[in-house]
């Protein structure tokens, strides 16, 4: 009776050991999210939790909603449907998207990029949804709620020390803002002096050169202007909270650590800083500067990405790629660009934290240029000259 007894309880063990292990591991791998609201037009980013690369992706309605290879969903018209992705062990997830009519939101602002805060300190953060409608959809989200606390009003409470992002998400899955907090036991030590350094961009994305950029307190002004790569600096700036003004434009950034980097975009009223979980931390990427910025293809050709990284020895090395129009030129995780269809399209190549970028226009052209492209040419001509004189001689007999 004892064997027995021992028999099924090995069992039961084995089996509960079993589905931890299962379950455990099932855990280890998801999507960034298992739902999306998106608006026709709106694109957004499917990532791998685990930081690895999707390995497929495929829609289950292409009217509704198109996804490129590495997860990149782009709304078309009103709708539901799914996005079915494969990751590189062959484990299959699957992500509803949702896609309503009408014009969804286009920003987020915030009132504060950045903030900075003491352990049991409490303050708000105010988010304002465009275009402004009376009851909007926001949701506060705190990326780590051992540091920091935030409920739907925005009210933020801090715990323990450290650096968190809390992200404010809209309707639309393709539209949020985020603000850093960081939390400390006191005030920022004003003694401890840091080299700031940016790259400022518009709306479009292109650097803007010539351009002054201000950095200022209760005690410290310095300007500095973009050169033509649109970087800025500031050197010896004592930690602690500033306002960022770029031609009348301002915003608030943190001065944390001895070395400090970030963009920024600027549009018409307002200043975004890529900072918190976004930023350029020692040994990252400060700059990517493509060999070629504008190129000839024809259907079916390839052409592998070339780009001069600054710094050349940086630790995380690592692209990211995407097509604007996957339709016309695709391009796959390694920077290999697939010529499809004719057109044009841009492709954005960017570090892993999305910091620094810099892009490439692609033309795709039927049959080419060159010695291939006029070979074509006279063949064509020659067929068609040929047909003309036979139809001709037909019609004289």
């Amino acid at each position: 009776m004892k064997k027995v007894f021992a028999s099924i309880l090995t069992a039961v063990i084995i089996c509960l050991f079993f589905n931890v292990s299962v379950n455990a591991e099932s855990g280890t791998v998801s999507l960034n999210k298992d739902d999306i609201v998106l608006f026709p037009g709106q694109s957004f980013q499917l990532k791998l939790t685990n930081g690895k690369d999707i390995y497929s992706c495929n829609t289950e309605n292409e009217t509704i909603a198109s996804v490129a290879q590495n997860g990149l969903v782009t709304a078309q018209n009103s709708g539901t449907t799914n996005i079915n992705c494969v990751t590189a062990d062959k484990k299959s997830l699957k992500c509803s998207v949702t896609v309503k009519k009408g014009q969804g939101p286009t920003d987020v602002i915030l009132t504060s990029n950045v903030l900075n805060m003491i352990k049991g300190e409490q303050t708000s953060l105010g988010a304002r949804i465009i275009p402004e409608k009376e009851g909007s959809y926001k949701k506060y989200i705190s990326s780590d709620e051992s540091i920091i606390t935030v409920d739907q009003q925005g009210n933020i409470m801090a715990v323990n020390n450290g650096n968190t992002v809390v992200t404010v998400e809209s309707e639309s899955a393709a539209v949020s803002a985020s603000c850093l907090v960081q939390v400390s036991e006191s005030a920022a030590d004003t003694s401890k002096l840091s080299d700031i350094s940016g790259v400022l961009y518009n709306a479009n994305g292109s650097k803007l050169q010539n351009t002054p950029v201000l950095i200022s307190a209760d005690n410290l002004s310095q300007n500095s202007y973009t050169d033509e790569n649109g970087r800025f600096s500031f050197n010896q700036i004592p930690q602690g909270s500033y306002v960022l003004t770029v031609t009348g434009v301002s915003t608030n950034i943190l001065i944390n650590s001895a070395d400090v980097s970030f963009s920024c975009i600027l549009t018409d009223n307002a200043l975004a800083v890529l900072y918190g979980t976004n930023s350029i931390t020692a040994g990252s990427i400060r700059d990517i500067k493509l060999i070629q910025n504008n190129i000839k293809m024809t259907s079916g050709e390839t052409y592998d990405i070339a780009a001069v990284l600054t710094p050349s020895d940086a630790k995380d090395q690592k692209l990211i790629y995407r097509s604007e129009d996957p339709n016309v030129a695709d391009v796959d995780n390694t920077g290999r660009i697939t010529a499809l269809n004719e057109g044009g399209t841009i492709i954005y190549v960017s570090s892993q934290d999305g910091t620094v970028s810099d892009k490439m226009t692609v033309n795709v052209m039927r049959y080419g240029t060159g010695i291939f492209g006029m070979s074509i040419f006279i063949t064509l001509t020659f067929i068609a000259v040929l047909i003309i004189t036979v139809y001709h001689h037909l019609r004289r007999k």
